[in-house]
């Protein structure tokens, strides 16, 4: 099974959120919360669900071999902000934003990465982060992960 250089730093972002402790593996229980953050019953229900820890090859090879027709990078966000907004305003402040990323981002996220994401996604400086700001900074990281230029 070959991966598009996208397809493979969608992978490992999606790996990370759920390896909080960069230990290079994901419990079956973190794998499930994946699967539902996803909200594609489709790919769920084609996945096994593993019994044992999974690294990063086990958890590429379940998805890409499952991956066809599912969402869009986009879409994936949409559900990480949405299960990071409990109230469902739309909104979230820099804080629950920042709490987050530090939660499910791996260690390689320091302090100053969480602070300029924040910084940056808070467009309107208002404290409070609305989907559309969110969209366009992880757009943005995306493609400076991708190594495109940035405007």
């Amino acid at each position: 099974m070959s991966l598009t250089h996208a397809q493979e730093i969608e992978f490992k972002e999606a790996f990370a959120l759920f390896d909080p402790t960069n230990s290079g593996t994901i419990q079956p229980q973190a794998f499930t919360n994946f699967l539902a953050l996803l909200n594609n019953p489709e790919l769920a229900s084609k996945v096994t669900l593993p019994t044992q820890p999974l690294d990063f090859k086990a958890f590429t090879a379940l998805l890409a071999n499952n991956h066809k027709g599912a969402e869009t990078s986009d879409e994936a966000y949409v559900a990480f902000f949405k299960s990071i907004n409990k109230d469902g305003s739309g909104n979230v402040s820099a804080a629950e934003l920042r709490s987050s990323l530090q939660h499910f981002g791996n260690s390689a996220l320091s302090e100053a990465d969480v602070d300029e994401i924040v910084h940056e996604a808070d467009v309107s400086g208002d404290g409070r982060v609305c989907i559309e700001e969110f969209l366009k900074i992880m757009q943005k990281s995306e493609k400076k992960l991708r190594g495109e230029h940035i405007v």
